[in-house]
């Protein structure tokens, strides 16, 4: 019987996670009849599972070859400034995209996998075991559990063969005091902000990525995207200040409490007021501009925001005109990030990023909120190519037409990612376009994903982060609609399909000619890597207690691939025994068919199969009411992304009706 889904809500995190008992899986014929008649809320049910142990950490373990005894293992390094330094940094470069700044589970990912990764300021974690564990968890990772776990989707890697075993002791040292410190009741507090104090929690808590001197270059600089703030410069995004003007010290105060969505600057509202206040002294000791400030006698100027006025049709028509003129360029059409001065603005080595995807608005800086938007237009955002709109040019009236049309480009909130991936039964031949009415009355399921960091080559920027997902089955095949966001459309595809790109915008009339302009000729050729997804399902479906690891399963454990390449521009079916073990099926076990269409930043494609096939040893065979896991993959080739460089899900659950 495969472990069934609990009706209650539990946390998503390593740390909280335990095994449904015995006497659960009686109901899993209940459950799934529930189920196939929607009794059930998708998304109130997640796989239960037990959370290791120290009990069931083994006696020894294989490190390279070499036999290690757990049992009263103690670290061959003492702890000490140097050692605990040393693991700040290795803890940086390769654990705070997953665990987070604050060791809190929180990191740039975390949202990205589930379960998602482990908290390590709460009393269950690894604080309450012997580090001689944490070390067995960390050399081994999710896929290194015992069987008894199985299926297990954790995203925590092996370490082995990736750091040495002095350089996990070390990060296991920084772990352990940083995390005692972080949830530890008892603090000092300063009795009134100083400079002095300023320096010491810049020191302990933010020199690893903005630098000793502030300059930006921290050990983290290396996996920021943005880049962390150099303050010598004396610039920060989030102002309420003019364009280029220094921020007040009310900004940098919500700088530093707030943090900034969708990047490792985390918030540091758990520091207490007189420590942040002291950060804010400290900051603007860091460069000249404010002390030259204040001799000159300046005053900040503050930018005024006014109440919004009432939301009419009349005012969102005005504001897709201004937005098609004033930044599309940029944003795209549909505000996908795809305009046609962006491929020439974006250079990721010198922090040059890609605009704001106006579709995704909970990745927006400084919020979705009207008065939010309304700020960040009259401001801009200093030290990137995001402009102020000057009320010498628009009022305050075309502002709120702007933020008007903005908020029409996306969902009101952050779709929520389903436990379950339903596949529909209808009657009838399946559609094989992705622009088929019958697409629209499907529901959409929103998976993140994350970058894999795992490998050696690895991608840490990525631009992709989510797919969309329907599905539909007739009882003969099955077909899945996918579509991604991708600024860059892989230009070989112009010849062969439907390709839609974001046009340079109408110039103002002032600067229109009569005369036509040039039209220079495009040799269309394939990008160097092409641009790629990959539907990943274990090869074989046994009674779900046990799946394949979620990166490309293993010799014991494969998985079957259905991938589709932008050149070839064709879908194809792979078995996968590794990351870098993957080998393409041969002729008679292709049964895949795709059509694949762009438009203004976004992929869309459909691919299609039988629900069964000959080939059972290689080929997933789908059932009604069977429970497959499935995950996914994407290349952007563009970015240089092939291989192990891609984005990842873990593995989540679908069930066809």
């Amino acid at each position: 019987m495969p472990f069934i889904p609990v009706p209650q809500k539990v946390k998503n995190s390593e740390d909280s996670i335990y095994m449904a008992s015995k006497t659960i899986r009686a109901k899993t014929y209940i459950f799934l009849i529930a189920l196939s008649l929607n009794l059930l809320s998708h998304t109130s049910y997640i796989f239960a599972f037990d959370r290791p142990s120290e009990s069931d950490m083994p006696l020894s373990m294989e490190i390279n070859g070499k036999s290690i005894s757990l049992q009263n293992l103690a670290p061959p390094i003492t702890e000490s400034d140097k050692t605990l330094n040393d693991g700040a940094n290795i803890y940086i470069k390769n654990c705070v995209l997953c665990h987070g700044d604050l060791l809190d589970g929180k990191g740039l990912y975390s949202e990205s996998f589930y379960p998602s990764p482990a908290n390590f300021l709460l009393p269950q974690s690894i604080l309450s075991k012997p580090k001689s564990y944490t070390f067995w968890r960390v050399m081994k990772g999710g896929s290194g559990l015992p069987k008894k776990y199985e299926p297990w989707n954790s995203a925590m890697p092996a370490w082995e063969g990736v750091l040495t075993e002095n350089q996990v002791w070390k990060v296991i040292h920084f772990i352990y005091e940083k995390s005692k410190k972080l949830s530890s009741t008892t603090t000092q507090h300063v009795s009134e902000p100083s400079l002095e104090n300023g320096g010491k929690v810049y020191s302990e808590n933010c020199s690893v990525c903005h630098g000793e001197k502030g300059a930006g270059d921290g050990p983290g600089a290396k996996v920021s995207s943005p880049f962390p703030r150099n303050f010598i410069k004396g610039h920060i995004k989030l102002r309420s200040t003019p364009f280029g003007k220094i921020p007040t010290d009310k900004d940098l105060f919500e700088a530093i409490t707030n943090g900034s969505k969708g990047t490792t600057m985390p918030s540091w509202e758990h520091l207490s007021e007189e420590d942040r206040l002291s950060l804010v002294l400290y900051l603007k000791s860091l460069s000249k501009k404010f002390a030259k400030f204040i001799k000159k006698g300046k005053t900040h100027k503050i930018v005024v925001i006014p109440d919004p006025p009432k939301f009419t049709l009349a005012s969102l028509e005005r504001g897709e005109k201004l937005f098609i003129q004033s930044c599309s360029a940029c944003h795209g059409v549909r505000g996908r990030s795809d305009g046609a001065s962006t491929k020439k603005i974006v250079n990721i080595a010198t922090d040059s990023i890609w605009p704001r995807n106006l579709s995704k608005p909970w990745k927006f800086r400084r919020g979705d909120k009207r008065k939010q938007i309304f700020q960040t237009l009259r401001t801009g955002l200093s030290l990137t190519a995001m402009p102020r709109f000057s009320p010498r040019i628009f009022k305050d009236e075309q502002i709120w037409d702007l933020v008007n049309y903005v908020q029409t480009l996306s969902p009101s909130q952050k779709p929520e990612t389903p436990k379950f991936l339903n596949v529909k039964k209808v009657d009838g031949p399946l559609p094989d376009t992705p622009n088929d009415p019958t697409w629209k009355a499907v529901d959409s399921n929103f998976f993140p994903l994350a970058g894999q960091i795992i490998k050696s080559e690895k991608i840490i920027y990525p631009i992709v982060d989510n797919v969309v997902v329907k599905a539909l089955h007739n009882g003969k095949d099955i077909a899945f609609y996918l579509h991604w966001d991708d600024p860059t459309v892989d230009p070989i595809l112009k010849k062969m399909t439907t390709v839609e790109e974001s046009p340079v915008p109408p110039l103002p009339a002032h600067l229109q000619t009569d005369e036509p302009e040039e039209q220079l000729s495009e040799e269309l050729k394939p990008q160097e890597f092409p641009d790629s997804i990959a539907i990943q399902f274990p090869s074989s479906i046994n009674d779900g207690n046990e799946r394949p690891y979620f990166l490309n399963g293993d010799s014991e454990h494969p998985v079957n691939l259905w991938k589709w390449s932008s050149h070839p521009m064709k879908a194809l079916e792979f078995t996968a025994t590794g990351i870098k073990k993957i080998n393409v099926q041969k002729n008679s076990s292709q049964n895949l068919t795709s059509k694949v269409s762009y438009k203004y930043g976004r992929y869309f494609l459909v691919m299609k199969r039988p629900l069964t096939t000959p080939d059972a040893k290689v080929d997933t065979q789908f059932r009604s009411g069977q429970t497959t896991p499935i995950a996914f993959n994407i290349w952007n080739g563009s970015a240089g992304e092939t291989g192990s460089k891609k984005v990842i899900s873990s593995w989540f659950n679908m069930i066809l009706e």
